[in-house]
């Protein structure tokens, strides 16, 4: 934060660690963060840090003493968030920089949703952004190493009610290959009860494995939706 204020809060503009509906852009250094799903769904900007050396470049005042760019000519002068945008990280289908461009059309991303965490910190990340495109989030008690995937379905089943359901995945670090075989078992329940007469969607979710926010093991609907919605 300390290198941020120094850059910019002399041109009072502020700098927080935190989202709050203030904000106007999202600093970060990768694209896909909970933070910048949160900026995407509030039609605001992600930038790298090097946008505020941009900014502050701008409103800097030349030796000679003459105005700074952002005086003779603000709107002009001022960096396009668009040149700035945070390098890509192997996001699902490779987006192109104009997908990231701000729009209130996301709002209601997730609206219809629920998203069935069952790692706490995963839950916490996330309540911002899915809550913000007025999704909801269910927390599961998982019991590492014991849970079968058979409880963890009847779970997403009690907790649909006609929704759309989504699990997050979660790294079971003391017990990788359980956790494999969990999420593997639970998707491979879920492709044989969407073809059955009452079948509802559902899909596993990658939170991801690094608490970002990949989409992995796209189902019905869902890829069109979400890109539709992110290119509108």
């Amino acid at each position: 934060m300390i290198p941020y204020q120094n850059k910019v809060e002399a041109l009072g503009i502020k700098t927080l660690a935190t989202f709050v509906r203030s904000t106007t852009h999202v600093v970060a250094s990768k694209r896909n963060t909970a933070i910048g799903l949160q900026a995407l769904i509030n039609g605001k900007s992600i930038v790298a840090s090097s946008y505020l050396d941009a900014v502050a470049q701008a409103a800097s005042i030349p030796q000679d003493g003459r105005q700074s760019v952002l005086e003779q000519d603000f709107d002009a002068n001022w960096p396009n968030p668009e040149e700035f945008l945070p390098p890509s990280n192997n996001e699902p289908g490779n987006p192109p920089s104009s997908l990231y461009r701000p729009d209130q059309a996301r709002r209601n991303l997730f609206e219809g949703y629920t998203f069935i965490f069952c790692d706490n910190l995963q839950y916490n990340n996330f309540l911002g952004p899915v809550t913000d495109a007025h999704g909801k989030l269910e927390r599961y008690d998982v019991r590492l190493g014991e849970t079968t995937p058979e409880e963890l379905v009847e779970f997403v089943r009690k907790r649909g009610h006609g929704t759309n359901v989504a699990v997050v995945r979660f790294i079971a670090k003391k017990n990788p290959e359980w956790e494999n075989h969990l999420s593997t078992r639970v998707q491979e329940m879920w492709v044989i009860r969407k073809h059955s007469k009452n079948a509802y969607m559902s899909v596993f979710v990658d939170f991801n494995r690094t608490n970002h926010c990949d989409l992995i093991d796209w189902d019905i609907g869902w890829l069109s939706k979400m890109n539709s919605l992110i290119s509108s």
